[in-house]
């Protein structure tokens, strides 16, 4: 264990982020995502009192002030997962108050001394708020809270038994039961690439050229949502809602997409069953990034999703092929899936994006 500017670190081996919902005014703080702007081998912890806190989409901020052994003060900047996560898990903005005694361990910044991004709380009230399964509890005299054992999560044995197709809303698994293959699991390790491509991956400005700090999304990496989603059928198109970044797309069906419709960073999809399988072929996506760690795509791009419920109709199963001949050297499949659970819902998510972040 060592110790910078009186804080001890130890190294962490398995610590998935996350924590609590709240944040800053722009000028005080900015959102920062945890892989650019966190070192996430490392963690860090504080005491102090916090002085300032409001929820936000898709991290969340706050300021908490500590006293050095020289009696100097320090502000250190705390960043969280988003507002969504933490109110789905019963946790209010009136849990964090103003004036309150308020103990944090997180990742440390990188350029930043003074700044963490949380994955164990200590409330004034007693309560440890632990974001992850794999994240443990850190302080013996707190009542631990695993964020993802929400009451909205529901459990395996309490899934319904009936099928009743795709027109729901689907989610993470948010139980601590661990449902098979309903983690966010989109990505692969590693991928083949073209020479362009590997081109571009390795010059890629983590924060220049990176539009998902900035509240932007396309296709396909607004798949990887960790927030629910909604099948709608609206005519002949079948508009899917996403919580994530306040997103629509439309699906048109029976047919290929309108001429008429622009590109954009969803593209233009067109859908078909085949049984119970809602089969989507999207393309015109204008949109520069496959991933958020640098992979790039082309206007080449062309993307076949497979949406499957399972039989009981509890899980949905994803799979998409993506082909790019100007980023991959072959058809790249990637797949994840998603539980439904009756008691969620979608919520405005009112992505918040301080341009004093950069």
């Amino acid at each position: 264990m060592r110790a910078i500017n009186g804080v001890e670190f130890s190294s962490v081996k398995k610590i998935v982020l996350a924590f609590f919902s709240l944040l800053l005014p722009p000028a005080l703080l900015a959102h920062h995502s945890p892989n650019l702007h966190f070192i996430r081998g490392e963690i860090v912890e504080i005491t102090g009192v916090l002085t300032q806190a409001s929820w936000q989409n898709p991290h969340t901020q706050l300021a908490v002030t500590t006293t050095g052994e020289n009696g100097n003060g320090a502000v250190w900047l705390i960043e969280g997962r988003s507002a969504s996560q933490y109110a789905r898990a019963g946790i209010t903005r009136e849990s964090f108050r103003v004036g309150d005694d308020i103990r944090i361990a997180g990742f440390p910044g990188r350029r930043n001394p003074t700044a963490i991004f949380a994955t164990n709380v200590l409330l004034a009230d007693g309560r440890e708020l632990v974001t992850d399964n794999f994240v443990e509890p850190r302080w013996p005299e707190g009542r631990p809270l695993l964020l993802t054992q929400s009451k909205s999560s529901t459990a395996v044995e309490d899934l319904p038994s009936t099928a009743d197709s795709i027109f729901r809303i689907w989610g993470p698994d948010r139980s601590d039961h661990g449902i098979d293959g309903t983690g966010r699991t989109l990505w692969l390790d590693s991928y083949p690439l073209t020479e362009s491509a590997r081109t571009t991956l390795v010059n890629w400005d983590r924060i220049a050229d990176n539009p998902y700090i900035r509240c932007g999304n396309g296709m396909p990496s607004i798949m990887d949502l960790g927030t629910p989603m909604k099948f709608v059928q609206e005519g002949d198109e079948i508009v899917l809602y996403l919580e994530e970044q306040d997103s629509v797309r439309r699906i048109q069906m029976g047919g290929g997409a309108s001429d008429e419709e622009a590109r954009s960073p969803f593209g233009r999809s067109a859908g078909r069953w085949d049984g119970d399988t809602l089969e989507v072929t999207t393309t015109d996506i204008d949109w520069p990034w496959f991933d958020q760690a640098g992979i790039p795509q082309s206007e080449a791009l062309r993307l076949v999703e497979r949406f499957t419920p399972s039989a009981n109709g509890s899980i949905l199963r994803y799979e998409v092929v993506a082909t790019d001949p100007g980023t991959f050297t072959e058809p790249v499949r990637l797949s994840r899936a998603w539980v439904w659970d009756p008691s969620e819902e979608i919520r405005p998510y009112n992505c918040v994006w301080n341009r004093d972040d950069l």
